[in-house]
C-alpha cells in the first residue's frame, strides 16, 4: 500500500499507482498531510516525519495547535523565500529548497475552564465542539487556501492520541476527498504512539473512547507504532496486524 523509505528514520509514504497507470512511482510529488491535535512544538516525531517527506521532495502541510517554534529546518522552510536565501549556512540552503512544498496551519481551539462544578460538567462537550470546529475548518477550508493544495492529498497521517476527534474526522475527510476527486482517495495512515482511550478519566468515558477506537481505529490504510509491544496490543485488540503495521522506533 505505501512504499516507506529509510524505515529506520521514517518515511516516505506514497499511495502506489494502480499497475494501469501511465505514470510511473514518483513521476511527481505526492501531497502529504501531517496532523497533529496538539502543540506543534511539541511533537519531535511529527514534524520528524514532515521534515523527511519534504527530504524526499514531497508536498507538505502540517496541521496543529499553535504554540512552539517548530525545529530550526522546518521554520527555515516556512520562512518567506527572501529571508531563506540571506542565510549562507548549507542547513538553510537546503531547507530554502523546500520553499513552496511547506505549509502550516496551526489552530486554537477553545479551552473551557475547570474552576466548578457546572464548569466541570460541561467541559468535554465545550471541548469537543471547539475541536470539530477548528479540525473541520481546517481541512475544509483552510487547507484549501494553502497554494500548493493544487496537487491533492494523497497521504493524511495522523497522530493518536488523542483519538477524539482526529482519527473520525481524518476518515471523513480522505472519504470525502475520494468522492471529491471521483476515486482518487488519500491514504489515511495513524501513528500510535499511545491509546487515547488511557487519556479519559472515568471508567465510563474509557469505554465508550475505547469503543470508539476501536471501530475507528482499523478503518486507516497504514499503521506506524512506537514500540512493538503497542503492535502486538494492536493486532490482539483492535484487529490491526499484518503488512499494514510496522513499528517505527523514535530515534
Amino acid at each position: 500500500l505505501f512504499i516507506i523509505n529509510k524505515p529506520s528514520s521514517l518515511i516516505t509514504m506514497v499511495p502506489k499507482e494502480p499497475p494501469e497507470s501511465k505514470f510511473t512511482q514518483h513521476a511527481q510529488p505526492k501531497h502529504a498531510v501531517v496532523m497533529v491535535l496538539g502543540d506543534l512544538g511539541r511533537s519531535p516525531r511529527m514534524q520528524y516525519h514532515a521534515l523527511s517527506l519534504l527530504e524526499h521532495g514531497h508536498y507538505v502541510t502540517l496541521i496543529g495547535y499553535a504554540g512552539e517554534d517548530l525545529i530550526s529546518p522546518l521554520q527555515k522552510a516556512s520562512a518567506p523565500l527572501d529571508l531563506a536565501s540571506n542565510n549562507d549556512d548549507q542547513s538553510s540552503k537546503a531547507s530554502s529548497s523546500y520553499q513552496g512544498n511547506f505549509h502550516v496551519l496551526r489552530m486554537k481551539p477553545y479551552q473551557p475552564p475547570r474552576t466548578n462544578i457546572l464548569h466541570r460538567l460541561f467541559y468535554y462537550p465545550l471541548r469537543l465542539a471547539s475541536l470539530l470546529f477548528c479540525v473541520i475548518h481546517t481541512l475544509w477550508v483552510q487547507l484549501h487556501q494553502v497554494p500548493h493544495t493544487k496537487t491533492p492529498v494523497d497521504v493524511m497521517l495522523v497522530q493518536n492520541p488523542p483519538s477524539v476527534p482526529t482519527l473520525m474526522l481524518g476518515y471523513l475527510f480522505c472519504l470525502w476527498q475520494g468522492i471529491k476527486t471521483r476515486g482518487r482517495r488519500p491514504r489515511f495512515v495513524i501513528d500510535w504512539h499511545n491509546l487515547g482511550f488511557s487519556m479519559f478519566e472515568s471508567s465510563t468515558q474509557r469505554t465508550l473512547a475505547k469503543f470508539y477506537e476501536r471501530v475507528v481505529g482499523p478503518l486507516a490504510d497504514a499503521h506506524l507504532c512506537v514500540t512493538h509491544a503497542m503492535e502486538v496490543w494492536l493486532g490482539e485488540n483492535f484487529d490491526v496486524h499484518g503488512k499494514r503495521v510496522r513499528v517505527l522506533y523514535d530515534k
